[in-house]
């Protein structure tokens, strides 16, 4: 992992960047200001602070609530845009999502609802930089696969979305550290699919 770090004389910003970065699993360091930061490849700091540094920053105030989005702004900021986004989303009574900013995974979630799960997907793409944005959908349940194809595509119009022959992606063993379909949508956001297309 590249090497983060976070600097800053705010008390507060200093306890909210490291709870961020504790939240998504990032490894960091904390320097004081003042310290050499010669080593940082990013530094996390305040926007009042970042001029101070000629490494890269990020500032507590651009960072996202969501733990995903903080994850994949960081990964995004330190492969500079470069990697492609993959969600994969497997639809059924419960709909799981994995997505992954080049090799890394970003977040894996189960979803009740068809709403919630595009609110999410989509909050993430807008939030996360990366040179491409695609999202797959297993063609399990054909009429749910098309809403949410549907309903994506519609909402991101700089986003592919593709239909995936999801045969098989349930019957492998699970994925360390993820549910029954989470591991599925992580299995669908690696296989290439069908381009969809609206009928307006």
């Amino acid at each position: 992992m590249s090497r983060i770090c976070v600097i800053t004389a705010d008390a507060r910003a200093y306890y909210a960047l490291v709870s961020k970065l504790r939240a998504a699993d990032l490894p960091f360091l904390s320097l004081s200001p003042g310290d050499k930061s010669n080593e940082c490849e990013l530094i996390l700091t305040t926007r009042a602070e970042a001029g101070q540094f000629k490494a890269a920053t990020m500032a507590l105030e651009d960072l996202d609530e969501s733990v995903d989005v903080v994850r994949g702004q960081i990964l995004a900021q330190l492969s500079e845009g470069d990697k492609t986004l993959l969600v994969g989303l497997d639809p059924g009574s419960r709909i799981g999502m994995a997505a992954f900013l080049g090799e890394t995974r970003l977040a894996s979630r189960t979803f009740n609802s068809r709403a919630g799960a595009c609110n999410s997907v989509i909050h993430l793409i807008e939030g996360v930089s990366a040179r491409r944005s695609v999202v797959r959908i297993g063609d399990g349940d054909p009429s749910l696969s098309t809403w949410l194809a549907d309903n994506l595509a519609s909402r991101l119009t700089n986003t592919v979305v593709e239909i995936v022959d999801e045969s098989g992606t349930s019957r492998n063993p699970s994925l360390k550290g993820l549910q029954k379909d989470q591991g599925s949508a992580a299995r669908i956001a690696f296989r290439k699919g069908e381009q969809f297309t609206r009928n307006d």
